[in-house]
């Protein structure tokens, strides 16, 4: 092995805001894709492997996550690539990653115990970031495509909204990742009332396994106000980012797709400027951000009222006369959130979390190796 490839254990693709990507291979040499709207290729060259996230934020560019290629079968497309969500916090920048683990290992560690309610909702929570993890890629891939695309069309100029065929696909992938949030939001809550707060409902007599009736029937009754009941009781407040996600998952799953929830939703081109030189091309998708709102409108029949209305009012979003939240931006805000959550959830396990360990006391049968 080189000393070049000692130095850079990996080639990686960073998925930046807008769809674009930042490409790092074995070398100290980062190219932006697509090329600026300059038409030249972005580039910067960054001192050791782990200087390319420092560098980034000092281009003020936000990262996704990162897929990490180590071996020829990912580069090939054999086997997918390690992906990972990036959320800067002060301990990691791949809390999702890791707190998707130590759920696994306390489901583990409830296995062990022959504690069953652990082992099933531990190993639920664990299994569920994962999802929610890729959901964000998926969303990430989604908005790549269609700039890409809009790219190679020689038709991308900013300010412009389109819809196209990748449109529908890209607003699909928002909705499923927001319901999926959800079913962990819903999983963190059968959790609290399970373990963190027990003794509260075996008083009431009831199973919870969602957030609004842990909410209604126990939040309020708490006096301890440690972190992760603060947290609780902060975000399902009425400006909380957990009421929100739950007002998007109950719009798209209650009234309407999310693409059609209260007008029709375009693609914006827009621009990210990465010098003073240059910018590169991205796609923002915006997605109400008033969706209780509209839930509301769309039940009682006020939003039909004014058709005209009803559908020109998109005129305005795209002269940004109404505010907008991007689709991919707000998925990893909130999956960034609900690792914290996950994080502080973990912590109120009443067993400590085991890492799995495979040796003859646990492996059945004939063990056989491939080297690739």
């Amino acid at each position: 092995m080189t000393q070049e490839k000692k130095q850079w254990p990996g080639a990686r693709i960073i998925h930046l805001v807008g769809g674009c990507r930042a490409i790092n291979n074995f070398g100290p040499i980062v190219e932006f894709a697509p090329d600026t709207l300059e038409g030249k290729i972005g580039q910067f060259k960054i001192g050791s492997y782990g200087a390319i996230y420092k560098s980034l934020k000092s281009l003020n560019i936000g990262i996704i996550g990162v897929d990490f290629y180590s071996h020829i079968l990912e580069v090939e497309g054999s086997v997918p690539p390690n992906w990972r969500s990036f959320h800067r916090t002060k301990n990691t920048s791949w809390p999702v990653e890791e707190v998707s683990q130590k759920w696994s290992n306390i489901g583990h560690a409830a296995f062990k115990n022959k504690n069953g309610q652990l082992w099933d909702i531990g190993s639920r929570i664990g299994h569920q970031l994962r999802v929610c993890d890729w959901r964000l890629r998926e969303i990430s891939e989604a908005y790549s495509n269609q700039l890409n695309a809009r790219v190679k069309l020689n038709d991308f100029d900013v300010g412009q909204s389109f819809e196209d065929g990748f449109t529908w696909l890209t607003y699909l992938s928002i909705q499923s990742f927001l319901v999926d949030a959800c079913i962990l939001r819903d999983y963190l809550a059968e959790f609290a009332s399970g373990f963190v707060y027990k003794d509260i409902v075996d008083m009431g007599n009831c199973k919870i396994t969602a957030m609004g009736p842990l909410k209604k029937k126990i939040l309020n009754k708490i006096i301890d106000n440690d972190d992760f009941t603060q947290e609780l009781r902060q975000e399902t407040s009425k400006s909380g980012w957990i009421t929100l996600l739950g007002n998007y998952r109950d719009l798209i799953v209650h009234s309407a797709p999310l693409a059609q929830a209260e007008r029709k939703l375009f693609s914006v081109c827009d621009k990210l400027a990465i010098d003073e030189n240059g910018s590169l091309p991205i796609i923002r998708c915006p997605i109400p951000d008033n969706p209780a709102q509209i839930l509301s409108s769309r039940s009682t029949g006020d939003h039909f009222v004014d058709f005209d209305n009803q559908f020109n009012v998109f005129a305005k979003v795209a002269k940004g006369d109404i505010s907008m939240i991007d689709g991919l931006d707000y998925a990893s805000m909130v999956l960034g959130n609900l690792a914290k959550l996950s994080e502080l959830a973990a912590d109120k396990s009443p067993l400590a979390p085991q890492i799995m360990v495979f040796n003859s006391s646990n492996i059945i049968g004939e063990v056989k190796e491939k080297y690739y």
